[in-house]
């Protein structure tokens, strides 16, 4: 499991928890548990069927903004950084740990999008 800690947050509030990503926490056998909840396998298990294999696990920790922009992250499309494929076996189940809206971050889904190709990414320039 890979530990990331958000520079920006632990140079303006150092006594704050810094940790803002736990990436493939499936090899945590107490994090993973809640991928294999039934709650969450039978809505994958709709795209998927029930051959299900976890290929990347991340826990996001989003704190409000610290007035650099550093929390905020562009649309884009998930499947620019999966190497493998068929795209049409590939799901992504994203849940909320806290109440979320528009005014704290929570996830935009374009309907369509995950249709036809991939759109070319970039960050854009911030105001």
């Amino acid at each position: 499991m890979t530990i990331m800690n958000d520079i920006s947050i632990a140079k303006s509030a150092p006594n704050e928890n810094t940790v803002s990503k736990l990436q493939d926490f499936m090899f945590s056998e107490e994090l993973f548990r809640y991928c294999t909840l039934p709650q969450i396998v039978k809505y994958v298990e709709c795209f998927t069927g029930p051959d299900i294999m976890a290929m990347h696990t991340m826990l996001i920790n989003k704190p409000p903004d610290t007035g650099k922009k550093t929390s905020r992250h562009p649309l884009h499309q998930d499947l620019h950084y999966f190497p493998f494929r068929p795209a049409d076996r590939i799901v992504c189940a994203w849940t909320a740990m806290e109440k979320v809206d528009r005014s704290n971050g929570c996830l935009v889904v374009l309907p369509g999008t995950h249709k036809g190709c991939l759109k070319e990414h970039k960050y854009p320039e911030w105001e």
